[in-house]
């Protein structure tokens, strides 16, 4: 995947109901699959002009590191109709700026159509890196003066901050009618796809440079024999030298349709089947793509996401931790069929929604890591005297999963891993400890200093580290009893004297995986099972919600979950969602019994 953009985001409209005509958000990590932002509702409203907007234009500006929104001053739903917006329609178009795609600006309007025009329709722009300004084009219904009925035509402008524009210019006509233009750059070369508003299908068209006499046409007959579609849009993959075409089939109102190329010059496009693709629960009429950044996808989320997930991206079993004044999360990378990925990263954050890579902290590839051969999961994190430990799981040369520990002077390392692990199932089998593999360390800190490793599959089992914190107690191991329907991932917290226990069930490739819960007066239990604490929300896509942390914030009575669910939207893998997860976090609470509540999801 591309080191500058890793995710996708969709300025669209969505039909003539009640706000329908505004700018709507959603979100893409791989430019098929899409999840609405903002529950769905308009991110921008325009009171403008028109009082709605149609077909919004999404550009990132090059000149000032910004964002500008433009989009049609038109809302049908206000009961004008089609024809007084053709020949009487605004000639205005409607703006925002933003520096992060977070924060926009108050819109305003610049008056660009031509006298006489009708509407202006789907605006749209490119910057030109000969002219080093931006092309502004448009579609409008003119009538020239030797004819009596109006003919759509293609416009065009030049501006340098959105605000001031160059007097409007003839850009493309032909005999038939012509809206909706989208152009994109590709190796010096420019590709211009248009709506024949005669026959209603969309042709290509190819250029040098951006000035009008310089393109001609690309033969596409697949692209050629899809009638009844507009608005084309068209944005390169990240992760592939590969195009999206997206397409709005409004004749049989079905929303837009994608079709992929590996090369543009061939004109041949293959269309998306049904079920490869999901445009979200929103129908999402006329708009555009841009590509966006990690930390621009992190920032929409923490905006506009769903209020649970944290991270962009492929991430589980996540470690909370607060260190100073800063948030840690130590997840597993993942994404990697049958759980073989190899490296852990660690995000940081002031506030626990906006989250920075901090990088690789440990490669189970590398040679400082000798005894690990993969199967990165599960870390944990601790600090003691002003060092750091980190604990995570890998696979030996015999298969068998064992637990290690490395030391940093920093939260975001760089890590020194011990040359061999410190929790191993031969040690299980020598102690006589009930255990299906040795995964899943979690760290607990008695208030004297003393540390303590809960980790398991199968069976829980707990052990008190040594000072060093890379060594165990051996005599001091012993299974945790109690654990109902245990699977993985026990972890604990200690509040008003009582030991909080909980653990995931089921298995983590299934949608039922949750977390269950037990108190303890003692910290090597047994436990008594309460409940259920985080479970599956089928209504919202949530599943397969588990393997968790607990963190308190420090000097407070507030807790928070990190844990991962399946990625969403859910349609993105068929196969393999127990490797497909994302992370999320959310308050834990407690009732007036002093016992935990189930997250609310």
């Amino acid at each position: 995947m591309s080191e500058e953009y890793y995710g996708y985001l969709l300025a669209h409209f969505i039909g003539e109901q009640p706000d329908g005509e505004q700018v709507y958000f959603a979100y893409s990590e791989n430019g098929l699959h899409w999840k609405d932002l903002n529950n769905g509702q308009p991110i921008l409203l325009s009171g403008l002009g028109e009082k709605g907007v149609r077909d919004p234009f999404i550009i990132r500006s090059p000149l000032d590191n910004s964002f500008y929104i433009i989009a049609t001053d038109l809302r049908i739903a206000n009961g004008k109709g089609w024809g007084t917006a053709v020949n009487e329609g605004s000639r205005d178009i409607i703006i925002w700026k933003s520096e992060d795609l977070v924060n926009w600006s108050e819109p305003w309007a610049v008056t660009v159509g031509i006298e006489g025009a009708g509407c202006v329709w789907a605006p749209e722009s490119i910057y030109d890196e000969q002219a080093q300004n931006f092309l502004v084009f448009w579609a409008s219904a003119t009538r020239d003066f030797d004819h009596e009925e109006r003919k759509q035509k293609i416009y065009c402008s030049r501006t340098n901050d959105f605000r001031t524009f160059s007097e409007p210019e003839l850009y493309i006509e032909r005999d038939n009618h012509i809206i909706d233009t989208t152009i994109i750059e590709h190796a010096g070369y420019y590709y211009r796809l248009s709506k024949d508003e005669t026959t209603k299908n969309i042709t290509l068209e190819k250029g040098a440079s951006l000035d009008m006499e310089a393109f001609a046409p690309v033969s596409a007959p697949s692209l050629e024999a899809i009638y009844g579609v507009e608005g084309p849009q068209i944005f390169k993959l990240n992760d592939r030298e590969e195009w999206c075409l997206i397409i709005d089939r409004f004749a049989e109102g079905k929303g837009y349709l994608p079709l992929l190329t590996s090369n543009l010059d061939s004109g041949e496009f293959r269309i998306v089947e049904d079920g490869a693709f999901d445009l979200g629960t929103t129908k999402k009429r006329h708009g555009s793509v841009i590509q966006i950044t990690r930390e621009e996808c992190n920032r929409l989320l923490a905006a506009y996401g769903d209020g649970h997930q944290v991270l962009p991206g492929q991430f589980a079993d996540p470690d909370l931790a607060k260190f100073g004044d800063r948030y840690y999360l130590y997840p597993t990378t993942d994404g990697f069929s049958g759980w073989s990925g190899t490296q852990f990263h660690v995000f940081s954050s002031s506030d626990m929604k906006i989250w920075q890579d901090e990088g690789i902290i440990v490669d189970l590839e590398s040679p400082e890591v000798p005894w690990a051969v993969g199967s990165a999961w599960a870390p944990a994190i601790a600090e003691k005297n002003g060092k750091y430990y980190f604990y995570f799981c890998g696979k030996l040369k015999s298969g068998e999963s064992a637990i290690g520990a490395a030391v940093a002077d920093s939260p975001t390392g760089p890590f020194t891993a011990m040359p061999e692990p410190l929790i191993t199932m031969e040690q299980m089998k020598r102690l006589s400890i009930k255990m299906g593999q040795t995964i899943d360390p979690a760290i607990y800190t008695e208030e004297d200093g003393t540390s303590y490793m809960l980790f398991g599959n199968g069976d829980g089992a707990i052990v008190q580290l040594g000072e060093d914190m890379v060594s165990v107690v051996e005599e001091t191991m012993a299974n945790l009893e109690g654990l109902h329907h245990f699977r993985e991932a026990v972890t604990v917290l200690k509040r008003d004297g009582l030991y909080h226990f909980t653990w995931s069930c089921d298995d983590t490739g299934s949608e039922d995986y949750h977390v269950n819960y037990g108190t303890s007066e003692h910290l090597y239990g047994p436990v008594t099972f309460h409940y259920t604490i985080l479970s599956k929300n089928a209504d919202k896509g949530m599943l397969g919600t588990g393997h968790h942390s607990m963190m308190k914030e420090p000097g407070t009575d507030q807790y928070w979950m990190a844990y991962h669910r399946f990625v969403t939207p859910l349609t993105r893998f068929r196969d393999g969602k127990g490797f497909h997860r994302e992370v999320c976090i959310d308050p834990i609470t407690f009732g007036s019994d002093g016992l935990m509540e189930p997250v609310k999801l």
